[in-house]
C-alpha cells in the first residue's frame, strides 16, 4: 500500500509540476508581449513630456500644420491632404474640433508636439505589427486626436463623443489621480478592426494633465498567443482588471464564473472538479487563470502508473482531492457572499440571513433589529475627491462598524453607500445605542488622512421585528423609512421606527 501511495503521489506531483511549467511558459509569452508594448509607450511618453515642458517642439512640423484644413460641412479639421513629399504612411492623421475665434497658441503648440511624435509612432507601429497593435494615438484635452496609421477623417475623427470613450474617462485625473498606466475593458473597434482593448498612458507635464497616449491591442493576437501553448493540460483564460475573460486557448466558457475573482496565487487550489491557479501578468492588472479539470489530471496519472495499481491509485487520489476540497470551497463561498470592496455581506447573503432571522422569530420568538446606514453627501466625496477616496471611506465605515459591534452582529452592503447592521437578539433601545455609538465615532475620525477637509457623517434608521410583520422585508422597509426621515431632518442623526413600542423607548 505504501508503494502504491508513493508511486501515485509521485505521478500526481510530476503531472501537476509539468502542467505548471507549461502554463508558466504561456504566461511568460503574454508578459513579454505586454512588456515590449510598454517599452514603446514609455519612450513615446518621455518624448511627449519633454517637448511639452520645453515650450517648443523639437521637430519642424510647419508643413503639417499648414496642411490642416477645416473639412467642408463639418465642425472639425483634418490632415487628410498632405503636400509632397509628405505622405500619410509617415504622418498618419490629425483631426480636431474647430473652435470659434483665433487658434490658441497653447493648442497650436500641443498640436505641433503631437505631430512631432510621428517618427516614433510609425517606428513603434512597424515594430509592434506582430503584437496586434492596431492603432497608436494621442488624445488631447484640447479636443484633438493624432492617429497612426492613417485613417481618413470621414472614417474616424475627433468628435464630441470622443471624451465619452472609456479610454479617456479612465485617464482623467479625477479617475486616475496618480497618472498610472491603465487598461480598458474589451470593446469593438469603431474603425472595423474587431475586438480590442486599449493600453493608455496619461500625459502629465509640469503637473498639468494634457491628454492620453494610447495603443489599441487586437484580442485575436492575444487569443493566438494562448492557443500556441498546445502542451498545457487544461484551459488557460486571460483576465483583465475588470474580471472579463479577454482571451482563452479554448472556446469553452469557464465552468465556474466565481473563479474570475480569485487572486494571484503561488500554488494550485484543489477543488471537487478542478485544480486552479492564477498567474499575474506583470503590473498590468491582468491575470492568467489555469483551469485543470481533475478528470484530465487523473488521466495523466493513469498513463503514468502500472495497470495493477490503477484502482488503488484512484482511491488515493479521490481521498487526496477530498481533503483539499475545503480550501477552494471556503474561498469561493467567501467571494460569493461578500462585497469585494469592503468585505461586508453582499445583498444576496444579507437576504439569506434576514430570511433565517425572520424564520427564527416566527418559530422561537427571537427578536432582531436592523439599522440602515447611509453616508451623507457621499456623491459629493466621489465627485470632488475621486472614487478611490470614496472607496476608502466605505472600507473605513465597515471596519469601524465591525470593531464596535458584537461578534454575532453583521454588516451588509446593499449597494452604493447604503449599509445595514444586522443585530440578532436585540431590542430597539439597544439597536439605537449601537447606532448612536457608531454615528458619533464615525464623525470623530481623522478624515484629513484621506485628504478630506470635512468630517464624514451618516444618517441611520432603526427598526425591530414586530408580530405584525408578515414578511422579513417589512423590517428592512421600516428601518429604511426611519433612515430617510433622518435625512429629511438634517442628516447625521439616528431615527427610530416606534411602531409597536411601549411609551418611553426613545
Amino acid at each position: 500500500m505504501l508503494l502504491v501511495v508513493s508511486n501515485g503521489w509521485y505521478v500526481y506531483s510530476r503531472s501537476l509540476s509539468l502542467s505548471d511549467q507549461y502554463a508558466h511558459r504561456a504566461v511568460t509569452g503574454i508578459r513579454q508581449h505586454f512588456e515590449k508594448i510598454s517599452g514603446f509607450i514609455d519612450t513615446i511618453q518621455a518624448e511627449a513630456v519633454r517637448e511639452l515642458q520645453s515650450g517648443e517642439p523639437s521637430h519642424d512640423v510647419d508643413e503639417q500644420l499648414s496642411a490642416l484644413r477645416h473639412v467642408p460641412g463639418s465642425n472639425y479639421f483634418s490632415l487628410d491632404h498632405l503636400p509632397p513629399p509628405l505622405n500619410h504612411e509617415q504622418i498618419g492623421n490629425l483631426t480636431g474640433l474647430v473652435l470659434p475665434g483665433k487658434p490658441e497658441p497653447a493648442r497650436q503648440r500641443e498640436i505641433a508636439v503631437a505631430l512631432g511624435l510621428a517618427p516614433m509612432m510609425s517606428a513603434a507601429y512597424r515594430n509592434l505589427d506582430d503584437h496586434g497593435v492596431a492603432w497608436i494615438y494621442y488624445v488631447s484635452r484640447q479636443q484633438f486626436i493624432y492617429l497612426y496609421p492613417f485613417a481618413p477623417a470621414a472614417d474616424y475623427h475627433y468628435s464630441l463623443e470622443t471624451p465619452n470613450g472609456v479610454f479617456w474617462r479612465m485617464a482623467l485625473p479625477e479617475a486616475n489621480p496618480t497618472g498610472r498606466r491603465l487598461m480598458t475593458p474589451v470593446y469593438i473597434d469603431q474603425a472595423g478592426k474587431g475586438a480590442m482593448l486599449t493600453i493608455g498612458q496619461p500625459i502629465v507635464a509640469g503637473g498639468h494633465f494634457y491628454g492620453s497616449l494610447n495603443m489599441d491591442i487586437s484580442i485575436s493576437t492575444l487569443q493566438q498567443l494562448l492557443s500556441r501553448s498546445g502542451e498545457v493540460l487544461g484551459k488557460l483564460y486571460l483576465l483583465n482588471a475588470q474580471n472579463q475573460i479577454v482571451a482563452a486557448n479554448t472556446e469553452q466558457a469557464l465552468p465556474q464564473e466565481n473563479l474570475l475573482r480569485l487572486p494571484v496565487m503561488a500554488d494550485y487550489l484543489a477543488g471537487p472538479t478542478a485544480h486552479v491557479k492564477v498567474f499575474a501578468v506583470g503590473d498590468t492588472g491582468m491575470r492568467v487563470l489555469h483551469y485543470l479539470p481533475n478528470g484530465v489530471l487523473a488521466l495523466e496519472i493513469l498513463k503514468g502508473t502500472a495497470p495493477g495499481i490503477v484502482a488503488a491509485l484512484l482511491l488515493w487520489l479521490a481521498l487526496a482531492l477530498l481533503t483539499r476540497t475545503w480550501v477552494l470551497n471556503r474561498e469561493l463561498r467567501r467571494l460569493s457572499e461578500h462585497d469585494p470592496l469592503t468585505g461586508a455581506l453582499n445583498h444576496r447573503a444579507f437576504q439569506s440571513v434576514l430570511s433565517q432571522l425572520y424564520e427564527d422569530y416566527r418559530e422561537r420568538g427571537e427578536v432582531f433589529a436592523l439599522v440602515m446606514v447611509d453616508l451623507d453627501h457621499f456623491k459629493r466625496i466621489n465627485d470632488t475627491f475621486g472614487h478611490a477616496v470614496g472607496d476608502e471611506v466605505l472600507k473605513v465605515l465597515v471596519r469601524l462598524a465591525r470593531r464596535m459591534l458584537r461578534n454575532q452582529d453583521l454588516v451588509a452592503r446593499l449597494g452604493g453607500e447604503e449599509f445595514v447592521l444586522v443585530l440578532p437578539n436585540t431590542e430597539l433601545r439597544d439597536a439605537m445605542k449601537a447606532a448612536v455609538r457608531l454615528r458619533l465615532q464615525l464623525e470623530r475620525l481623522n478624515w484629513a488622512k484621506l485628504g478630506l477637509p470635512d468630517k464624514v457623517t451618516a444618517s441611520m434608521g432603526c427598526a425591530v421585528v414586530l408580530v405584525s410583520d408578515n414578511k422579513a422585508e417589512a423590517v428592512l422597509k421600516r428601518a429604511d423609512d426611519a433612515m430617510y426621515r433622518a435625512k429629511q431632518e438634517g442628516r447625521n442623526r439616528v431615527c427610530l421606527d416606534l411602531r409597536g413600542q411601549p411609551p418611553g423607548v426613545a
